[in-house]
């Protein structure tokens, strides 16, 4: 089996409420080609980064947030984003009138931009629940973004299970590329329509104060 080093790599930052504002099961895909390329499950990884924020009242702590917000690179700012970058790989094989993908893998890498608030002891209890309700919406919106791009992940492997294996390694390359820049594309259609429908999470509860 030879490898091919083949790899599409995109970020997308998802905005949510604005400042002042393990693996996953693929279906199984009928292939009735005799020769048939063989895929894995998706693979998630998730991690978090996060900024400081302080204030013992509502009012100073939502200046805070305003203040430390992230800046996107088009000048808006958010109190929270999603970064998700998708990769894959996978080697073939050369018969005498096909070339087979196999173990073609996809994986997901997401990142979770948040606020942290630490109490100094002074915040009334009332604000300590209102942060926590707040943070707990954002992580609920940053996770629809989150699932979209595990989503995509997903229908690029059934897409390649079900690909007829061409006749040259070169051919197979050119449609696995395609493949792959179409369920992109779809993608970012899909983040950018979850996020006017959801008004980046501000219906999902994720505004503060």
């Amino acid at each position: 089996m030879k490898v091919l080093g083949a790899c599409i790599l995109t970020l997308i930052i998802a905005v949510t409420a604005f400042a002042g504002e393990g693996a996953s099961v693929v279906s199984a895909v009928e292939n009735t080609s005799p020769l048939r390329n063989t895929v894995a499950p998706p693979v998630i990884k998730e991690s978090y980064k996060y900024y400081e924020v302080s204030g013992c009242c509502e009012k100073d702590l939502h200046c805070d947030l305003i203040d430390k917000c992230i800046r996107m690179q088009n000048g808006k700012k958010a109190d929270s984003t999603t970064a998700w970058k998708i990769k894959w790989n996978y080697g073939h094989t050369q018969s005498s009138n096909a070339c087979i993908a196999e173990a073609f893998t996809v994986t997901v890498d997401v990142v979770f931009n948040m606020p942290k608030w630490v109490p100094n002891g002074k915040a009334p209890l009332e604000l300590e629940e209102k942060w926590s309700t707040y943070v707990e919406k954002l992580m609920l919106h940053e996770r629809g973004h989150r699932d979209r791009a595990v989503d995509a992940a997903n229908s690029l492997t059934r897409a390649v299970a079900g690909l007829t294996p061409p006749a040259t390694c070169e051919a197979l390359e050119r449609e696995i590329n395609s493949l792959s820049r179409k369920q992109l594309e779809n993608l970012v259609k899909e983040q950018e329509k979850y996020d006017a429908v959801t008004r980046h999470g501000s219906t999902q509860g994720a505004v503060f104060p």
